[in-house]
């Protein structure tokens, strides 16, 4: 004989079925809409919120987003930025503080339901920047959360993101809320982010950003000699071998002006060592020649003219080892480097001129005569220089009135069987070149 429940009991477990099963909402389970009746609540609060929303009725939205925002934070990644936009209108509408922080509290509870940290960080900041650069607290929310996005993932920071950080920073600095260190290690990372990616893919958004970062620097006044000096010298001489810093530092002094820094040379000099280059070579010459190091100098010039491809750029290098051999006094050495520049540029006019100066006044012989005759030479140079750059034409005037006034009188190459003008005369010695006889007018 098979047993039976009691009646009462049949009675009253059957009634649980009919007792109605409470539900569970999204927050609870980590479900998209929750459970039951509370999925039932969530899908008509997203509804109704959308529909007063599409209308931009956002304070009646606001009373039906809330309930969706608190109770399924999954159901959707919209809701988070129609509660965004929300905020920012109420908050541009009445100036309540309390619109910014309720944003602030969206975007954050967006990263902690879809993630995505990096983006969302960086939309943050910006909102941020929009309705609050002008407010010292907001600001600084601001330049921690646009620095937080950038170090998550710095090679997919946006441009946007990068530019305004660096305008972020500017304003701290005229604060006097960062240092100067700050402003310059913060547009170091922004510009190494940038000229990284415009070389890999040349972007036109990135060269914007980089153009406008650079604008910014140059007019917060952090990047003077000043602040940079200090700065990087013991780092320089920590890290001598430190390519990336060399290059950031050069390039930084470079735009401050700070040339004729010991900072500058040092850098310039580590930098050579690693990575030769004409630019390099150029600017060591130019440094040495200021402290007067003119053995330095002609090395690095003639560093310069074998890394250099462009004929022009090499005359001009060898016009400057002509200058400073010519006030040495070694006047033969002067006038090769000119020759060799106005072969490299025809065009040359002043490697034409330091000919002329290089053969004034030089005595090839111990004959009074041959050492005046030189002169003539000297005066064919100089109208030639002028001649092909009318720019010379004042200063090389009183070269030419002053060689004329001690050309050799006509009684002394009557002498030498030397009558009429015009004919060709050679200068020996280690000049050895033609030119034409001319008396001194007396």
């Amino acid at each position: 004989m098979k047993a039976r429940l009691p009646k009462f009991l049949s009675v009253f477990l059957f009634s649980l079925f009919l007792i109605p099963v409470s539900g569970q909402k999204g927050i609870e389970d980590g479900s998209k809409y929750g459970h039951n009746e509370d999925s039932v609540n969530c899908r008509k609060n997203l509804s109704l919120y959308k529909t007063y929303y599409d209308q931009k009725n956002y304070n009646m939205a606001l009373s039906f987003w809330r309930k969706s925002y608190n109770e399924c934070p999954l159901a959707s990644k919209n809701m988070y930025l129609h509660g965004i936009r929300m905020y920012k209108t109420l908050y541009k509408q009445t100036k309540e503080r309390s619109y910014i922080d309720s944003m602030i509290l969206v975007y954050d509870n967006r990263i902690k339901y879809f993630g995505e940290a990096h983006y969302v960080q960086g939309r943050k900041g910006l909102d941020v920047w929009e309705i609050g650069a002008e407010d010292a607290e907001l600001l600084q929310l601001c330049y921690a959360t646009l620095g937080n996005a950038i170090s998550l993932k710095p090679r997919n920071a946006n441009p946007m993101t990068l530019t305004i950080y660096m305008a972020a920073t500017q304003k701290l600095f005229e604060q006097e809320l960062i240092s100067n260190e700050d402003v310059i290690n913060n547009y170091g990372l922004v510009g190494d982010i940038l000229d990284a990616r415009i070389k890999a893919v040349n972007r036109g958004g990135d060269i914007n950003a980089k153009e406008n970062i650079d604008i910014i620097f140059k007019a917060s006044g952090a990047g003077t000699c000043d602040g940079l000096i200090p700065l990087f010298t013991n780092k320089v001489a920590s890290t001598p071998d430190d390519l990336d810093l060399l290059k950031k530092v050069i390039g930084l002094l470079e735009d401050a002006g700070c040339h004729d820094s010991d900072l500058y040379y040092t850098t310039a000099e580590n930098l050579y060592k690693q990575e030769k280059s004409v630019l390099a070579a150029y600017h060591l010459a130019e440094m040495n020649a200021s402290k007067m190091n003119y053995d330095l100098v002609e090395h690095y010039y003639k560093e310069a003219v074998e890394l250099e491809e462009d004929d022009i750029k090499k005359s001009n290098y060898y016009t400057k080892m002509a200058t400073i051999r010519l006030s040495k006094k070694d006047n033969k050495t002067a006038r090769d480097f000119a020759k060799n520049a106005t072969r490299l540029d025809p065009g040359n006019g002043t490697a034409l001129m330091l000919i002329g100066n290089a053969y004034a006044g030089v005595k090839i012989s111990d004959d009074e005569f041959e050492n005046q005759a030189v002169y003539w030479l000297a005066v064919d140079y100089f109208e030639k220089a002028k001649r092909t750059d009318p720019n010379l034409s004042d200063r090389v005037n009183e070269f030419i009135v002053s060689c004329s006034r001690v050309f050799p009188k006509k009684d002394e190459g009557f002498f030498r069987s030397i009558i009429n003008e015009g004919v060709a005369y050679e200068v020996g010695g280690w000049i050895n070149e033609s030119t034409t006889v001319r008396w001194r007018k007396e």
